[in-house]
């Protein structure tokens, strides 16, 4: 319950800095959004305060609303007129509490629904998640199975040509970005099958679940993540294993005559599972991470896209709402790798 307590502050930590980076970020948000609207310069400047009172950077009189108040407007602190709404009998804004207190992350600048109307920012992040977890999910599985099996390989056959082989490989994919990693693979596919992964209509048609196509253009992206993921976790489980097999208690196994793969797995595998076991469970987070250059390299529309393009798209809203999720994913997945400790190694209690 303590650690799950610890979740409220660090949140309110991470918007509170996300929030002050993005209001400091350069480019106009207001002008982007104007686009190449063409008119006379009072038009323009009509248009131009219109559009910032309906996004909330300016007040009625055109005025530039500050930091402090936009962002407890968006915590839910403090009433924001509601989008496009008015009192029938006044004309006036109407204002309400509409934050994430309430569960409201707001609408976009972006993505649009009808005239300047922006959609709802929930909506977005529901349709595009399933996307994001059908790529990072499969990815995830087989990189922590991967991974686990190779390292468990490599400090069984030390200093071998397979482990030195993997060392060496492991190194300069180490030392490869993602992005750069994704265009190779996206290259090496062109060369040997005349396919580049580049997603298109097609594959996302629904129930996309049932297309096929689907499952052909997920194949890219996920061996790129796998990828990406493999690198760390075979090297951390290969020496982690490797100090645990250097222990007494394990000389003492071999010599009361047990079999090499009794001393391997049940003893030495799982007294080394404590920090593989937390590096698996911030894989998940981590390969959301991840996911953001990837789905930007092959065009998957899920969360990272949507990042991607909001940040270019100066979307505050969007940038806020994926910041934060992706902040609060990343916390409940240390605490339930924290939790999980107690699984692995009885000794440890809270």
């Amino acid at each position: 319950m303590r650690r799950a307590i610890y979740i409220i502050p660090t949140l309110l930590g991470i918007s509170i800095l996300s929030f002050l980076l993005i209001a400091a970020s350069p480019g106009d948000p207001i002008m982007i959004r104007m686009g190449l609207f063409v008119g006379e310069q009072p038009d323009y400047e009509e248009m131009y305060d219109q559009i910032g009172y309906e996004i909330g950077l300016l007040d009625e009189d055109g005025n530039q609303i500050s930091v402090v108040v936009r962002y407890l407007r968006w915590i839910g602190l403090m009433r924001r007129p509601i989008a496009y709404e008015t009192d029938p009998a006044t004309g006036e804004a109407l204002y309400a509490f509409s934050g994430i207190l309430q569960g409201d992350f707001g609408r976009s600048w972006f993505w649009i629904e009808s005239g300047n109307i922006g959609k709802p920012i929930g909506g977005i992040i529901a349709s595009r998640m399933w996307y994001t977890l059908f790529l990072t999910t499969p990815a995830f599985i087989i990189t922590t199975i991967l991974a686990t099996i190779i390292g468990v390989v490599q400090a069984t056959r030390q200093y071998s040509i397979w482990d030195k082989g993997v060392t060496v490989a492991s190194l300069i994919g180490f030392s490869m970005p993602v992005f750069w990693l994704a265009k190779l693979i996206m290259l090496g596919s062109f060369f040997m099958f005349n396919f580049t992964g580049a997603t298109q209509g097609s594959a996302f048609r629904e129930p996309f679940i049932l297309n096929p196509t689907f499952y052909v253009f997920l194949i890219l992206p996920t061996i790129t993540l796998v990828l990406t993921g493999l690198v760390f976790l075979s090297r951390l489980t290969r020496s982690q294993l490797l100090d645990i097999l250097r222990q007494d208690y394990i000389t003492t196994a071999r010599a009361k005559g047990l079999a090499e793969r009794s001393v391997v797995y049940k003893h030495a595998f799982r007294n080394a599972l404590l920090p593989i076991v937390t590096v698996v469970g911030m894989a998940l987070p981590g390969l959301l991470g991840g996911a953001v250059m990837v789905e930007g390299v092959f065009g998957w529309p899920g969360l990272g896209s949507v990042f991607l393009t909001s940040a270019l798209q100066r979307d505050h809203p969007m940038m806020m709402a994926t910041n934060f999720i992706f902040g609060a994913m990343f916390l409940v997945f240390r605490l339930v790798v924290d939790l999980s400790y107690g699984l692995v190694d009885p000794r440890i209690r809270y």
